[in-house]
């Protein structure tokens, strides 16, 4: 080898050179990664500086060789018509473009072998690495309308098909079941390492798909759902917070309100038919329930035990162009127990007198308010 320099830690701005070579032998199409392979090889035996790079570099790589199938993606040449009738003017735009394409490539290729440079062997690019997240979509339900999202989140998806997530009505796929009931909000972003649901409002059912290495956690007003793999539902309807276990376990972190002295996180655990209400950030007693009635709004029903009447109506109207309200705490406060078609909200108010001390008056717009009788 020629150089004449001893052996040494190699500087930095040559590991980044063999990186960028390492990265288009890896990632280029076709004979471009031939090419710079030799180019890597040829560019080693310059001196010893270089081979010493070049070791560097390739211990960088394939301590984050799973970063490898995230950026192929990144480097792929442009396909098909871009090179088809070389001789009319149509071609020649494509060559121009498929040059442009190749430059915005190796530019690239230098800002990530940056990126594996220094700071990642400190740590810090390891660490925005798996900070970043895969995929994250909002979804959201309007009055009578019903959402199913499947997640391909499962095992079976974790490496080919981690770039695909968020099919809504996919079959077939090994991930999470969200069941949206009208008029509900989430954001869901997942991680390479956990899955996250921000939970805005509203009634979701959880079948969520087993990943010890990656745990699914909802967020709400007033608590943190965690789990590996059950099936759930979450219900926000604006009053108490409920959360019903159908199988599987699921750990409840309660966030207590801000201001609240003395007070500390809760952390309670659910296990199959275990039921809980959170009010005002304070979690109620484990009951024993029918915790599928929960979500009994898939099947077109509206399932309520001892529910209060406020809860109760804001599920209703989320089936209603026009609300059922009433007019003080004390009707909000009535508890209702009994089972309704999601459909068919006339015949609820008809029944209403007959369960509870309240009358019903139409207004001109269509909107219905009770009254203490």
């Amino acid at each position: 080898m020629s150089g004449g320099m001893a052996m040494g830690a190699p500087r930095e701005r040559l590991v980044e050179r063999a990186l960028a070579l390492i990265l288009e032998g890896e990632m280029a199409p076709g004979d471009a990664a031939g090419q710079a392979r030799t180019a890597l090889n040829q560019w080693r035996i310059k001196s010893d500086e270089h081979a010493a790079a070049v070791q560097e570099a390739r211990q960088r790589w394939n301590a984050l060789g799973g970063m490898a199938h995230d950026l192929r993606a990144h480097f792929d040449e442009p396909e098909g018509p871009l090179m088809a009738n070389a001789a009319n003017a149509a071609a020649a735009a494509a060559a121009t473009a498929s040059s442009t394409h190749r430059q915005q490539r190796r530019k690239m290729l230098f800002s990530v072998a940056g990126l594996l440079g220094a700071g990642l062997v400190a740590g810090r690019g390891v660490q925005w690495y798996w900070q970043q997240p895969v995929f994250r979509s909002a979804y959201r339900t309007r009055t009578a309308q019903m959402l199913k999202v499947t997640l391909a989140d499962g095992r079976s998806g974790r490496n080919g098909a981690i770039g695909a997530i968020g099919a809504i009505g996919a079959t077939g796929a090994m991930g999470s079941q969200l069941d949206l009931a009208p008029q509900s909000a989430i954001e869901v972003t997942l991680y390479r390492q956990r899955r996250f649901v921000d939970m805005a409002h509203g009634e979701v059912r959880f079948e969520v798909s087993p990943d010890s290495d990656r745990p699914f956690e909802v967020h709400t007003r007033s608590a943190t759902i965690e789990v590996v793999g059950t099936a759930f539902t979450v219900r926000d309807r604006g009053g108490p917070v409920t959360v019903g276990v159908e199988h599987g376990h699921v750990r409840v972190r309660v966030t207590p309100p801000r201001g609240l002295a003395g007070a500390e996180t809760r952390v309670i655990d659910l296990y199959k038919s275990d039921q809980l209400e959170i009010v005002d950030g304070q979690p109620g007693r484990v009951q024993q329930a029918d915790t599928a009635a929960l979500s009994a709004w898939r099947d077109g029903w509206l399932v309520f035990e001892n529910t209060p009447l406020g809860d109760a109506l804001a599920a209703v109207n989320s089936y209603r162009a026009r609300p059922i309200v009433s007019n003080s705490a004390r009707i909000d406060a009535m508890r209702l127990s009994g089972r309704f078609r999601t459909g068919d909200s006339e015949g609820l108010l008809a029944a209403l007198p007959t369960i509870l001390p309240l009358t019903t008056v139409v207004h001109p717009d269509g909107s219905v308010a009770l009254q203490v009788r």
